[in-house]
C-alpha cells in the first residue's frame, strides 16, 4: 500500500477544505499520508508533517494540489526521485492536472492500491552559457528567452546541432516540448503535439518578419539559441516560467531532450485531443462572460 505525500497550494486552497477531503478520503481507505509542515500545523496534523525534503524521500506518490504552476513547481523539484505524481486542479484551465476538484473524494482507493498508469513525460535540459559561467536547469513545458520589459526588439540566432537554422527579430523564442505545446508556445502560434512523442518545438514570439513559423525537430538533436553580439539590453531566459536568468549580448543557451523523466499518473484512459477540445472550450465560455 502506498504512502501518499500531499503538496498543497494554500493561494487556490486557502482554507485546505480540498486538501480536507482528499486526507479523509485517504483515512476512509485506511492508508498513509504525510504532508507539508505548514499545512500540517494548520490541520492539527504535527504527526503527518514533513519538510520538503523528507516528503519527497518518503512518499510513494505525490499529490499537489494547485494548477498547472504548482504542477511544475512540483514536478522540477521530483523528477530526480523518480516518483510518480498525481496534480489536483484547483485552478482554471489544468491542462497537466488529472483531477477536477470536484473527484477528489474517489481517488484514494485508486492511489492506495496501485489502480493507476504511469504516463512518462519528456522534459528538457537547459545549458545557459552567460560571462564565463554555465548554469544548468531542467523543464517540462518550455525554455523561454524574451527581452525584458521597455528593452528593445530582441535578436536571436537560432542553430539546430550547431547548423544555423535563422535569425528572429521580435519579443523572444520559444523552445518547448510536447507537453509545453499546449502552454505558451500555443499563444504564440505554435502546433499542438501529443504529449508522449519525442520532439522539441521551436516557436518565434512577435516576430517582426513576415515569414516567420514554428519548425520541429527531433528529440535526439540540440537547438542552440545565441542572443546577437550587437544586442546592447539584458534579456531572459526563464524554465517552465518559475525560474529566470538574465542573458546579454552573446550569451548562448543549448537545449536538449533530457535524460530523465517526469512520471505523471493516469487514473483513467483519456484521449488528448478530447481532453485539450474541452480545455479550450472551456476557457474561451470563461473569456465570453460578461
Amino acid at each position: 500500500m502506498n504512502v501518499i505525500g500531499i503538496i498543497p497550494n494554500p493561494d487556490k486552497d486557502r482554507d485546505l477544505k480540498y486538501t480536507s477531503e482528499l486526507i479523509e478520503s485517504i483515512k476512509k481507505h485506511g492508508g498513509g499520508f504525510i504532508i507539508l509542515s505548514d499545512a500540517a500545523s494548520n490541520m492539527g496534523l504535527r504527526n503527518c508533517a514533513k519538510d520538503e525534503s523528507d516528503l519527497l524521500e518518503n512518499s510513494d506518490i505525490i499529490v499537489a494540489l494547485g494548477g498547472d504552476g504548482t504542477f511544475l513547481n512540483l514536478a522540477r523539484r521530483v523528477y530526480q526521485k523518480d516518483k510518480p505524481i498525481l496534480g489536483i486542479n484547483l485552478g482554471t484551465v489544468g491542462f497537466l492536472t488529472e483531477i477536477e476538484k470536484s473527484d477528489i473524494k474517489g481517488i484514494a482507493r485508486n492511489l492506495l492500491k496501485n489502480e493507476f498508469e504511469i504516463e512518462e513525460r519528456m522534459m528538457l535540459q537547459a545549458e545557459t552559457k552567460h560571462q564565463n559561467k554555465t548554469d544548468f536547469d531542467i523543464a517540462l513545458n518550455d525554455v523561454v528567452i524574451s527581452r525584458i520589459a521597455l528593452s528593445r526588439i530582441l535578436h536571436v540566432k537560432t542553430y539546430i546541432n550547431d547548423v544555423f537554422v535563422d535569425s528572429f527579430p521580435g519579443d523572444g523564442i520559444i523552445v518547448s516540448s510536447p507537453t509545453g505545446s499546449t502552454a505558451y508556445s500555443l499563444s504564440a502560434g505554435g502546433p499542438i503535439a501529443e504529449p508522449d512523442m519525442s520532439l522539441i518545438i521551436i516557436t518565434p514570439i512577435c516576430p517582426h518578419i513576415l515569414y516567420s513559423r514554428s519548425f520541429l525537430t527531433t528529440g535526439d538533436r540540440v537547438v542552440k539559441i545565441v542572443i546577437d553580439e550587437g544586442y546592447n539590453d539584458n534579456a531572459m531566459v526563464t524554465f517552465d516560467g518559475q525560474k529566470g536568468l538574465e542573458v546579454t549580448s552573446g550569451d548562448e543557451i543549448r537545449i536538449k531532450k533530457a535524460t530523465c523523466s517526469v512520471k505523471m499518473i493516469r487514473l483513467k484512459e483519456r484521449n488528448f485531443f478530447n481532453v485539450l477540445r474541452s480545455k479550450i472550450d472551456y476557457r474561451r465560455e470563461k473569456n465570453y462572460e460578461v
